[in-house]
């Protein structure tokens, strides 16, 4: 008998530069475009941090794992960055606010203690917008025999979106988790969500709803796209 399609969860690039006031990227996010920042703070605080546990603690409990993401620099002048990421950390140390995106082993890439890796999580640095730009994020999934991704964390329509596109592409079923989520808008992360429908299968749920039981909606998420 086929083995029952299992899931792991993504959280992608939760981290402290983020979420954290007196972080450089936050500060100089705040300047460009007033209250973004402000706004993605409350989300996190208030729907993505608690969906994010209610998920782990359900994907813990039918032996599912959890795979985290970071968004940070390995070469200190960020030079691995993608470009866009790039202009924006030389933009932002201009106007002095040096170092917007962390490099890897600082604190300010490190994922928040609301949700911090557990032993045995994974956790896979990048330094663009998908998870997939590494090898490591697809060799891990495969290793873990998983079927399908489960998307929450940062932001909605950048590198969650990005991740779950190529997700779809190497044949994963995509579902994405509506308050699990964040983006610098609700427009946006709305925008996001209703784009992705073509390309990621369109499941789109909250995270109650998906806690509630995994192993089922999984199952049936996975056989509708084989149909």
């Amino acid at each position: 008998m086929k083995d029952a399609p299992s899931a792991a969860l993504l959280v992608v690039d939760v981290q402290n530069y983020y979420l954290n006031p007196g972080s450089p990227f936050y500060r100089y996010s705040e300047r460009c475009w007033p209250g973004c920042m402000a706004y993605i703070g409350r989300r996190v605080e208030t729907s993505v941090f608690p969906a994010v546990t209610r998920l782990r603690q359900a994907f813990s409990a039918v032996g599912w794992p959890t795979v985290y993401l970071r968004l940070c620099a390995s070469e200190t002048d960020r030079s691995d960055l993608h470009r866009f990421f790039r202009a924006f950390n030389e933009s932002a140390a201009r106007l002095g606010f040096d170092g917007a995106y962390p490099l890897r082993g600082e604190a300010m890439a490190d994922v928040p203690d609301e949700i911090a890796p557990r032993p045995g999580d994974a956790i896979i640095d990048k330094a663009t917008y998908s998870g997939f730009s590494t090898p490591r994020l697809e060799e891990t999934l495969r290793g873990l025999g998983v079927s399908a991704v489960v998307m929450t964390g940062l932001a909605t329509s950048q590198c969650v979106d990005t991740t779950a596109r190529q997700a779809s592409e190497r044949g994963f079923t995509v579902v994405h988790v509506e308050d699990g989520q964040a983006d610098y808008s609700q427009d946006e992360h709305d925008a996001a969500l209703f784009a992705s429908r073509g390309v990621c299968g369109g499941h789109v749920v909250e995270s109650e709803f998906l806690a509630a039981a995994p192993l089922r909606l999984v199952r049936a998420y996975v056989e509708s796209e084989a149909r």
